[in-house]
């Protein structure tokens, strides 16, 4: 019975760890065509329809008046407050019970995921519940490369943290995907949050 648990446990807990599009590294590629956003340094979480999920499918504990107006169906995005506050807003995020702490937040729309259509038809369907909380990250459309060097520029010049150039017109990807691709000057270690 216990060798059966050790197998089974690990399946378990993995069940509610959503599959997300996650980004590749920017090498010079032609993304002329394509759309870019700030890259915010916040925590990334998952609205399942229900409740918000980290990466790793770890609940987010939110007030309910937080997430009272999203949407039924899934959203990817950013919980954030402003640049060059990651320390606090993972303190809150991954800690706080203390809900006067999320009064600061809002929820930053990159993705719906399962959505069909490209990028645009799929962030076009959060449109009807944009609010104070809930936003959609801007996208602007990538002329050519110094356009996109100038963009990047005038985010870390502001604190932020790089940028993300898509391709509009890819469908949902839940995996790693060159559709999707982070853009810095410089590279820190990813690491994961338990």
């Amino acid at each position: 019975m216990i060798r059966f648990l050790w197998l089974i446990v690990p399946f378990i807990l993995l069940a509610d760890k959503p599959n997300l599009l996650l980004l590749k590294v920017y090498k010079d590629q032609n993304i002329t065509g394509w759309v870019m956003s700030e890259k915010l340094d916040g925590i990334r979480a998952y609205w399942n329809g229900k409740k918000l999920l980290t990466r790793n499918g770890k609940d987010i504990y939110v007030p309910s008046w937080f997430t009272k107006d999203f949407p039924p169906f899934e959203l990817d995005g950013e919980l954030w407050t402003k640049r060059k506050n990651f320390e606090y807003i993972s303190s809150v995020v991954l800690g706080s019970a203390y809900p006067e702490n999320w009064e600061r937040f809002t929820y930053n729309i990159f993705e719906v995921p399962n959505a069909k259509g490209g990028l645009f038809e799929r962030l076009s369907k959060v449109k009807p519940y944009e609010s104070k909380i809930l936003k959609i990250i801007p996208q602007i459309k990538v002329k050519n490369k110094d356009h996109l060097q100038k963009f990047l520029k005038e985010i870390e010049a502001k604190g932020g943290e790089g940028v993300v150039v898509r391709d509009l017109n890819s469908l949902y990807i839940s995996k790693r995907t060159s559709k999707a691709l982070k853009v810095k000057s410089f590279y820190d270690t990813e690491c994961k949050v338990i």
